[in-house]
């Protein structure tokens, strides 16, 4: 079976308005901004990447009190952004929390 897990930290960029789908499921995008230094063939390497997350269900209205510049960590599954273009891709989150 293949494998699709991410986990990410950083800290939110901007919260994006709540939205319904037609089915009654509540959706909410964030821009989450990484920063870290990791390591790549053995040298270590500035990282940097600004990445949309979709909250989906009762976790999109728990971001009401979130707000730009909270660190937060999101783990969830890549998928492509839209079904027009699959080179753009988005973490669905399966967790997320706000941490110090």
């Amino acid at each position: 079976m293949e494998r699709n897990e991410v986990r990410i930290t950083g800290q939110v960029r901007e919260l994006k308005p709540l939205r319904t789908s037609p089915a009654g499921v509540a959706h909410r995008e964030l821009l989450l901004e990484h920063r870290s230094c990791q390591m790549l063939a053995g040298q270590p390497r500035e990282v940097r990447a600004v990445v949309t997350v979709k909250v989906s269900g009762p976790e999109a209205g728990r971001l009401d009190q979130w707000q730009p510049g909270d660190r937060i960590t999101v783990s969830g599954l890549l998928a492509q952004a839209s079904h027009r273009d699959a080179t753009q891709l988005l973490i669905h989150a399966q967790a997320i929390e706000r941490f110090e």
